[in-house]
């Protein structure tokens, strides 16, 4: 699985995001799982709230982009801009 954030600076939140599996993540304790048959969603973001923004599977593997809230004042290590590979 691959993951891209879509950072976002708050005064009072930090995003969790636990991998569950291949298939499936976890934000905020709430899991997201995804059929490991289908290759695109196109309403993602508006079904989850605008919280997991994009999710395609290239390859037979899962990419997400993810909004990760954060309260750190310096730019965080994993706000890269790009995808970073997620396992358990």
């Amino acid at each position: 699985m691959k993951i891209k954030y879509s950072p976002v600076h708050t005064d009072n939140k930090n995003t969790i995001i636990e991998y569950v599996d291949e298939n499936t993540i976890m934000i905020d304790g709430e899991k997201y799982e995804f059929d490991p048959e289908s290759v695109d969603w196109d309403n993602i973001a508006t079904q989850t709230d605008y919280l997991i923004m994009d999710a395609k599977r290239i390859d037979g593997e899962l990419w997400l982009t993810i909004r990760r809230y954060y309260t750190d004042i310096r730019r965080p290590d994993w706000d890269t801009g790009g995808y970073h590979d997620i396992e358990g």
